[in-house]
């Protein structure tokens, strides 16, 4: 009986010392946001973006992926893959193996059939998408949340054009009148903890000082919300 009692308490100090040395398991919760307005838009790589969940590192962590259009208008079907954490001692690995190849065979479709969607359209809604989802992800529980946004953000709606000349004045010499304008339609929420993700790859010298003009604007916004923004020319995290 004595020696019976001696291997539980070893058994369960064991099974402590382990459980407190273990990783624990995180959430990752990433939205991709791609514009379909523009025909230079970059497209999104599946693998490049599976590989920021980090499951080859911890299996047992949980994945939130979700990925809709940008397009002119400002609500568009979103589509979603997800798989939740696991606590690895009461766990089948094998099962999770599978759970894991389902989900990422989810999140690739979803990706490789966005690829197929029709390109170009004369309106572009990018505000309110990209303040609704960001709105979303600052409610969001989970340990880490990124949004990665395919697009060269110029606005241009009947509200509000960063096509037109005079608006692009205001943006380089007035850009709070501009935020003012937008945030009467959306307010947004606090961003900290969150990554945002510009990506655009400039196809002329015009696209190319349009979006340093959009980008930076909304970087600004942004990161006095909270968020750690990067603008990039691929999604090279």
């Amino acid at each position: 009986m004595k020696t019976t009692s001696i291997i539980i308490i070893t058994l369960i100090a064991i099974m402590f010392i382990v459980s407190c040395t273990s990783v624990k398991p995180t959430t990752t919760e990433i939205v991709v946001l791609r514009d379909v307005t523009e025909k230079s838009i970059a497209k999104p790589n599946a693998d490049e973006i599976l590989s920021l969940f980090d499951l080859q590192n911890n299996q047992w962590n949980g994945s939130n992926f979700s990925f809709g259009n940008i397009t002119d208008v400002s609500y568009n079907p979103i589509n979603e893959a997800k798989i939740n954490i696991q606590n690895q001692w009461l766990s089948n690995e094998l099962e999770r193996e599978k759970e894991i190849k389902n989900f990422k065979n989810r999140a690739t479709k979803i990706i490789e059939n966005s690829n197929k969607d029709t390109i170009g359209k004369r309106n572009s809604s990018i505000y309110l998408p990209l303040v609704r989802k960001l709105n979303q992800l600052s409610r969001s529980n989970s340990q880490k949340r990124v949004l990665i946004i395919y697009s060269d953000l110029m606005e241009n709606t009947k509200e509000l054009s960063f096509y037109n000349k005079q608006t692009i004045k205001i943006l380089k010499t007035k850009p709070e009148s501009i935020q003012t304008q937008l945030e009467q339609m959306q307010q947004i929420q606090d961003l900290k903890g969150i990554e945002i993700h510009f990506v655009f790859q400039p196809v002329n010298p015009e696209s190319d000082s349009d979006f340093k003009i959009a980008s930076e604007f909304y970087k600004t916004i942004l990161q006095n919300k909270g968020a750690t923004v990067t603008i990039s020319a691929n999604l090279n995290i």
